[in-house]
């Protein structure tokens, strides 16, 4: 039976103890694992990270940062959405992720830009983003671009093309978490893209593939994603490069969390990987409402 003295000890205790924040939570989630984990987010006006290292590998994530800037050449050149593409056989690399090589086959075709960029974020085509860099004027062009809006903390060298030949390469497009999350706010608040740009890169972000079991899976009720993953290579002893998820969650009540989830360096396996982004995302959520 407790005495009025043990409950006085324990309330006390209880009041001078502080409340573990959602930085603290997810630092002893990653305490211990066998990964690199970046995590960052912008909540109501303020950042929030925990690792927030300069050394993570993009991987596909990376292709929202040409989507924009490709987008923000055809805005200057008052090119429309709808504008016919054309698309060059030797555009289409064998060997590398691309649905839409397996439509079109290794041949020349037309595509209307808005489908081209389709291809690139929401299937992470990697034959459609090196054409929508070759549109943004080159690699060196969309690292300029992200500079130009403010972007930091970043480098972006690499195209799918030359991370193809030699996988260690993707390792150069790399960037701190809080840059990513960054990336996102100024794409919803900072008018970087005018419309119709900037409504059709947020639609189709909205309608992303891939990653169903990472920050998706930790959406509540009435709350939509926004996002790009990126997945690496797996070296020979297990060690997977990269596992990624980055976006605008939308909360029920129109506010906004902008985050970003790198995993580098992991010998977790997908699974585990998904599941720890699932659940650093869940505690972001948590955190904001």
């Amino acid at each position: 039976m407790r005495t009025a003295a043990t409950i006085l000890m324990a309330a006390l205790l209880s009041m001078a103890a502080p409340a573990q924040t959602a930085e603290d939570m997810i630092a002893g989630m990653l305490e211990g694992k066998p990964a690199e984990v970046g995590v960052a987010w912008i909540a109501d006006g303020r950042a929030h990270a925990v690792n927030n290292a300069g050394g993570h590998p993009l991987m596909s994530v990376f292709k929202t940062h040409v989507a924009i800037a490709a987008l923000r050449q055809m805005q200057r050149g008052g090119i429309p959405t709808d504008t016919l593409i054309t698309v060059k056989a030797g555009d289409m690399l064998e060997g590398t992720y691309s649905p839409m090589l397996k439509l079109y086959g290794k041949r020349g075709f037309t595509i209307r830009l808005d489908s081209l960029l389709h291809y690139s974020v929401a299937l992470s085509d990697n034959n459609a983003c090196d054409i929508m860099i070759r549109l943004a004027g080159g690699i060196e062009a969309v690292d300029a671009e992200m500079r130009a809006i403010g972007l930091a903390d970043f480098s972006l060298t690499e195209t799918e093309a030359s991370m193809k030949a030699d996988p260690v390469r993707s390792y150069n497009n790399r960037s701190t978490p809080l840059s990513v999350a960054e990336l996102f706010r100024k794409l919803y608040e900072d008018g970087i893209l005018g419309e119709p740009y900037a409504a059709l890169l947020k639609g189709i972000l909205l309608s992303t593939s891939t990653g169903p079991d990472k920050m998706a899976a930790a959406l509540g009720p009435g709350m939509t994603l926004a996002h790009k993953t990126g997945t690496g290579f797996t070296l020979d002893d297990g060690t997977m490069t990269a596992d990624n998820d980055a976006g605008a969650i939308t909360l029920p009540d129109g506010r906004r969390i902008y985050a970003a989830v790198l995993v580098k360096d992991s010998k977790l396996g997908p699974a585990e990987n998904a599941r720890l982004i699932r659940e650093i995302t869940k505690t972001i959520i948590d955190s904001g409402i």
